[in-house]
């Protein structure tokens, strides 16, 4: 933004394209991409070979994809009630290239086709239409309009995505996506005493987490430093209230770090029309003033092994690095590891309203968030990945584990630039948000 805001201002340029990592193979027969200090070096710089945008396979890293849409060669934005398109270029013109537009409902494909593009010469706009059919598709939901540039070979080279205002009132997502075979529940039996949620399909009970794997960033930059100070990564009950009115119970727990700091975690357990509804609140001492997360971590049956979620990606979204559409995506859990070199957080997607994890007779769970939030889905665990040296080396849980943060630290650029930019701190305060899960 600061580039394109000052003449003559220049910058974003990539360091290392890819990681440096060459083919190891060790005496057991694996096969690693080996970093400083794998030959038995002593002067090395570690893992800081590998710090590139894409893998030494040459395969895309997730932030490839951020650039390309900074890369893009145009800029499309809303102007009345059309839309502006200005041609990035200094030398061309836009006559190599296509435009389309595409409207989604709920992140379903309502209505797509062409766009007549001119040739527009450098640095220049042109305005264009969207057809009004288009915009009054059929369908109750949130909806988007994206438009993407095409280049000769057929390749998307820009994306721009725009909220559209919904035509009627939101119909029960729920309702919407898992429309039968839902399963009821009973309070007695998904709340115990010591107040511990049992979930369908759960192998390890919700509980809070304020830490992550570190990433490079974190590490370099000391702010993994504090948070083994803080003792952030076990945390432990030590003590716990159950209240049960109705169909409702309250649970009142304090957690205490390894280093014995407390948090007060509250929850309020409901079941609502064969849902279980679970609203968190977290508060944070002053003295943690920067941890890594606030949100809580659970592992379900390895079976559910089908991911599916309305929200940003395809590709690993952080709360600083978010650039994609909103959209509904469909993946395996496996896919959803990211599989850095060196081992750190991974595969978490931020905005997401709802998402589904089901076993291969398409049965499962549905969790619908209050509001936007960030979601992981992997096979591993973070103390599994913080453990690893390399990725070859990190064992699957067995099961698929999930977090849903309603605050998450952002990366920042701390390994050789500026840290996390003060929005993107998760600061001490109060932290409330719920979510909904239903068994088809």
């Amino acid at each position: 933004d600061v580039i394109h805001k000052y003449k003559g201002l220049q910058g974003d340029f990539i360091w290392e394209m890819w990681d440096h990592g060459l083919d190891q193979t060790l005496p057991d027969g694996t096969k690693r991409s080996a970093y400083g200090g794998n030959y038995g070096e002593k002067k090395h710089d570690g893992n800081f070979v590998c710090d590139g945008m894409f893998f030494p396979d040459r395969t895309p890293k997730p932030a490839m994809q951020e650039f390309k849409y900074l890369a893009a060669p145009v800029f499309i934005k809303k102007k009345g009630a059309k839309y502006e398109v200005f041609n990035k270029h200094f030398f061309i013109d836009l006559s190599g290239y296509k435009l389309r537009y595409e409207v989604t409902v709920d992140g379903l494909p309502k209505a797509s086709g062409n766009l007549k593009l001119p040739a527009v010469k450098p640095r220049k706009a042109a305005l264009i239409s969207i057809p009004a059919t288009a915009l009054k598709v059929d369908g109750a939901g949130e909806r988007f309009l994206n438009i993407s540039l095409i280049d000769k070979s057929g390749n998307e080279v820009a994306w721009e995505q725009f909220a559209l205002k919904a035509a009627t009132a939101p119909k029960p997502k729920i309702a919407r996506v898992v429309s039968d075979g839902l399963i009821g529940f009973d309070l007695e039996k998904i709340v115990d005493k010591q107040g511990n949620l049992n979930l369908p399909e759960q192998v390890v009970a919700p509980q809070l987490t304020l830490w992550r794997a570190p990433t490079d960033n974190d590490a370099i930059g000391t702010v993994s430093h504090k948070w083994n100070n803080w003792g952030l990564r076990d945390l432990k009950c030590t003590s716990s209230k159950v209240t049960k009115k109705g169909k409702s119970a309250l649970v009142t727990k304090t957690w205490k770090t390894s280093k014995g700091i407390a948090i007060k975690y509250n929850q309020k357990i409901e079941v609502i029309a064969g849902q279980i509804k679970v609203t968190e609140t977290v508060t944070l001492p002053k003295q943690l003033d920067d941890v890594a997360r606030v949100g809580i971590n659970f592992e379900l049956n390895g079976a559910l092994e089908n991911y599916e979620y309305f929200g940003v990606g395809p590709h690993e979204t952080v709360p600083d690095r978010k650039i994609g559409k909103i959209h509904r995506w469909s993946s395996s859990v496996a896919d959803q590891a990211t599989g850095y070199i060196r081992p750190q957080e991974q595969g978490s997607h931020v905005g997401v309203r709802w998402f589904t994890l089901t076993n291969r007779t398409n049965h499962g769970l549905y969790f619908q968030c209050d509001k936007p939030l960030m979601v992981t889905a992997t096979p591993y665990r973070s103390s599994d990945l913080a453990d690893s040296t390399h990725n070859v080396f990190v064992p699957k849980s067995g099961n698929t584990v999930v977090t849903i943060d309603a605050a998450h630290r952002g990366v920042g650029t701390a390994s050789c630039g500026p840290d996390t930019l003060s929005k993107y701190i998760v600061k001490p305060g109060t932290y409330a948000w719920s979510w909904n899960v239903v068994s088809f």
